[in-house]
Parts: structure tokens; sequence; C-alpha cells
């Protein structure tokens, strides 16, 4: 997917959760933002490819693209580095801010799931076949590509009209939020480092 997909794909599935829990803030979004980006920066194509040129191109030629940075691995490295930044550095509104860069970065994976090239989540064990024979599947900058933006377009233009009236949050459930929160910090535990 190009960047503005990932992106507005990301933003549309995040607020509902979000508003549930009552963290529709900008730096909650932001977050959520860049983590629907940050898997990409393996591409020096990318959006943030451009931006960070070393950083970019020190891991497309340690990994190449679609490896490290689009696996299991890099999502639970990425919870943990903005975990130990957010104990370490950040007041007490950034609380929320590895959940919700972690949401983005594990909504990425799953939409370049459904790319022809797909993503393998179990790197560094090497992927035995490609997904090519998909049912549901994108090519990226394809009109498929361009027809999920669009309609995500669609839904994001619902969604602020929804919480401009305050009537977002009532979509989910906020336990399902706290459920998910809680079982995420339970994990940094396990890490020295941030506990």
């Amino acid at each position: 997917m190009e960047y503005k997909t990932h992106l507005i794909s990301t933003i549309v599935v995040g607020l509902p959760v979000m508003a549930s829990g009552g963290q529709v803030e900008l730096l909650n979004i932001g977050m959520l933002g860049l983590g629907s980006l940050l898997p990409d920066i393996d591409h020096p194509q990318s959006f943030l490819g451009q931006r960070n040129k070393l950083a970019s191109g020190l891991t497309n030629k340690t990994f190449g693209h679609r490896k490290a940075t689009h696996s299991l691995v890099a999502l639970v490295v990425v919870f943990w580095l903005m975990s130990v930044l957010a104990t370490n550095y950040l007041t007490s509104r950034g609380v929320y801010t590895p959940f919700w860069l972690t949401f983005g970065y594990f909504c990425h994976l799953i939409e370049d799931s459904f790319s022809q090239e797909g993503v393998n989540w179990l790197w560094p064990k090497k992927r035995k076949t490609k997904h090519s024979g998909k049912f549901v599947s994108y090519k990226t900058g394809s009109l498929a590509e361009y027809l999920v933006f669009g309609l995500m377009i669609c839904l994001l233009l619902i969604e602020l009209r929804l919480i401009w009236i305050g009537q977002l949050d009532d979509l989910l459930d906020g336990k399902y939020l706290l459920v998910l929160q809680t079982w995420l910090f339970k994990v940094i535990k396990f890490f020295p480092l941030v506990a």
C-alpha cells in the first residue's frame, strides 16, 4: 500500500477504538499515524524513508524490504522501545503512546498481509510460500488500492462527523480497549529496562 492508504486505513480503524476509551487526543492520533507508516522505513522511497535517508538506508541494506520491519519481532521491539521512551521521557499524558504506536504498526502489517507480496510474520524464519493466489489481495498502486483509499476517506468523514456530534465512542464498548491495553502493559513487566 502507499503511505496515504496505510495512514487513512489505520486512522479509520483506530479512531473508534480510541474514542471508546476516551483517548482521542492529538498525541495519540499522531502516534497511531506514525505507527501506520513506520514499517516501511525499510524502503528508501517510502514516506518516512525519504525523510530519514540514514535510517532507511541502513534498514534496507541490513534487512531488505518487507523482512524484519514487517514481522512480529519488529512489533515487539517497537512496543518495547516506545515503552522505554514513554516511561523515562514522557509525562503522564504520553502513557498510552506505546499502545497507539504499536496499534498503528500492527494495522500496517495486517494491511500489507493482503498485498500480493504478503508479510513474513515469523521473520527470521523463512516463508515457504508466496501469497499470490489469495482470493482477496491487491497490488500497490493498483485500482483496487485506490478503491480502498476512497472507501476509507468516506468512512473517515463519517467518523469525524460522529466525533463532532459526540457519538463515535458509542460504536465500541470501552471494555475491549481497556482489556487490550491492560494486557499490553503487563507485557512490559517482562522487560527489565521498562519496569
